[in-house]
């Protein structure tokens, strides 16, 4: 019997979930967590095949939580649901250690396809993140900076970026990434500098474009 995690604090998110996961897995069991701190607490007290995460919940919302979900099991298999643009977020958590990334406006019907791939083959990319993976390999990576400004940004820089432009102050992002507000105004600083912008709708914008490039 496969023994799946289901991570994601929204309840319609978890059972649409569940009914694509028993469409796909005839044998399973499902177990479901709605927090960070419940996730660790579920992967310490039993073995999961698999975890379809969303990695904006409450206990947790940047890179690292790969590395301590791997951590805790490293042989579990990670598949990323998010509502977070794959442009700019996949190849970053697979590189991490993630199996998959699948972005959540995608239907219902690709939940189902990368569950069958992780399972056959261990991960999966959608078509957008394997040409993305391929233009990786293939140009150097100062084409690749000047293509799409956004990787010049490290993963922290990333993280530290993804709750200004959502708005977060940096009071606020400091207490989420559990980072001290000079070490927070530190990464806004680089980041404004790196992608050469001046204010958050600036960063606003500029994360919209190149998310909407494909």
């Amino acid at each position: 019997m496969k023994k799946i995690l289901i991570a994601d604090d929204h309840s319609i998110v978890r059972l649409g979930a569940s009914i694509i996961i028993r469409e796909v897995l005839k044998d399973v069991s499902i177990t479901q967590a709605k927090t960070y701190p419940e996730v660790y607490e579920q992967l310490k007290a039993e073995h999961f095949d698999l975890i379809l995460l969303d990695i904006n919940m409450p206990g947790g919302n940047n890179i690292k939580v790969i590395k301590e979900i791997l951590e805790i099991q490293n042989d579990l298999k990670i598949l990323v649901f998010s509502s977070y643009d794959e442009n700019l977020y996949a190849l970053r958590y697979i590189e991490a250690g993630a199996a998959g990334y699948l972005n959540k406006t995608t239907a219902m019907g690709e939940l189902n396809h990368a569950i069958q791939h992780i399972q056959e083959r261990g991960k999966y990319m959608s078509e957008a993140v394997k040409d993305l993976y391929v233009k990786k390999l293939t140009l150097r990576k100062s084409s690749i900076d000047a293509d799409n400004p956004l990787n010049k940004l490290s993963n922290r820089e990333m993280d530290v970026a993804k709750h200004l432009i959502d708005g977060h102050g940096i009071l606020e992002v400091s207490n989420t990434l559990n980072l001290s507000s000079s070490t927070v105004s530190t990464y806004k600083s680089r980041i404004f500098e790196k992608l050469g912008v001046h204010n958050i709708p600036e960063l606003i914008e500029l994360f919209k474009l190149h998310s909407e490039e494909k």
